[in-house]
């Protein structure tokens, strides 16, 4: 093989990953099967009593300490009782496996696999959605966390981060002066919240419908990659983002189900829930930034002027509903 060639990402064979989670204490395998690729890469094992998901951590995405965070997370979720997608340890009763990839080292962990299929988007189950996160924020108040995870989910992660890699691609494809409108609207969104007083605790990151199953109407949470400390609003916004993005038709009702559901958990303050819009924006921004950074994962297709003409006109009207 040529050594100048730079290696970004393998996809390692589900034979190999059969192989390696041999090292654990469950029922002989019967078939592994490669689900998905996305920041990460997923296998799906079906054992002759059970079924698992087999996460491969990409290299250079999370290191050993910051999957130790999640893992460490997830594990006190599911002994609190939490309906959590949970880490199994292997034979020498450690979580991660390690892969040393073309790329760099890469850790791979199993998982319970979460029954069900993806929640319909309706106010039934969107009321069941907002209890699940007022229960995992509830039950996630007295954790103890004994890894660092790199990053919180503050200013610095939602916005100026991703404004960082965001900004060259709007002064390449719209211009200095649509870059400056970006910039005023994020400055004026941390200028807004930093006016109030939010809750910080543990959040799951991604908390909306694509991250979870339904089982005999039973919600089981999964994929906790994004999480961290940080705003709790945000947490709660998210799910607010993904109905305007992909359920408009059913916003208004289904966000007040999953409000209802959430309060009778456990109540938002006055300042909280004024920030709920802010986050819609941050989310918009963080999530633009993190596949502008991972374009191994997801191309760059998608970058063109009518992208980001959307992008800016998006957080115009984020803004003008707020005021």
């Amino acid at each position: 093989m040529d050594p100048n060639i730079i290696i970004k990402h393998t996809l390692i064979d589900a034979s190999y990953i059969q192989k390696l989670v041999v090292d654990c204490n469950i029922s002989p395998i019967v078939q592994c099967d490669f689900l998905a690729r996305g920041l990460n890469d997923t296998y799906i094992i079906t054992t002759e009593n059970d079924i698992y998901i087999f996460r491969l951590y990409r290299h250079g995405w999370r290191n050993k300490s910051a999957i130790l965070f999640e893992l460490n997370a997830i594990t006190q979720l599911h002994e609190k009782g939490a309906s959590v997608s949970f880490p199994f340890r292997n034979n020498d009763a450690d979580y991660l496996f390690e892969i040393e990839a073309p790329e760099g080292l890469r850790y791979g962990v199993l998982f319970s696999y979460a029954k069900g299929e993806r929640p319909q988007i309706n106010e039934e189950n969107s009321k069941s959605i907002g209890a699940a996160l007022g229960k995992l924020h509830k039950q996630s108040s007295s954790f103890h966390l004994n890894y660092e995870r790199g990053f919180d989910i503050d200013i610095n992660h939602l916005l100026d981060e991703p404004v960082s890699y965001i900004s060259p691609l709007i002064n390449t494809y719209l211009g200095s002066e649509a870059d400056q409108s970006m910039k005023d609207i994020v400055e004026e969104v941390k200028t807004e919240l930093s006016t109030k007083e939010l809750e910080i605790g543990f959040c799951h990151g991604d908390f909306h419908n694509h991250n979870m199953h339904i089982h005999n109407g039973e919600l089981e949470i999964f994929d906790f990659d994004c999480s961290a400390v940080g705003y709790r609003a945000y947490d709660v916004a998210v799910s607010w983002w993904n109905l305007k993005n992909n359920y408009s038709s059913k916003e208004k009702e289904c966000w007040d189900a999953f409000l209802t559901g959430y309060q009778a958990q456990r109540s938002l303050t006055e300042d909280d829930l004024q920030s709920l819009p802010l986050f819609i924006t941050a989310r918009r921004i963080w999530l633009l930034g993190t596949m502008t950074q991972n374009d191994d994962v997801w191309g760059t297709n998608w970058v063109n002027e009518r992208t980001l003409e959307f992008f800016i006109l998006q957080l115009k009207t984020d803004r003008l509903k707020e005021r």
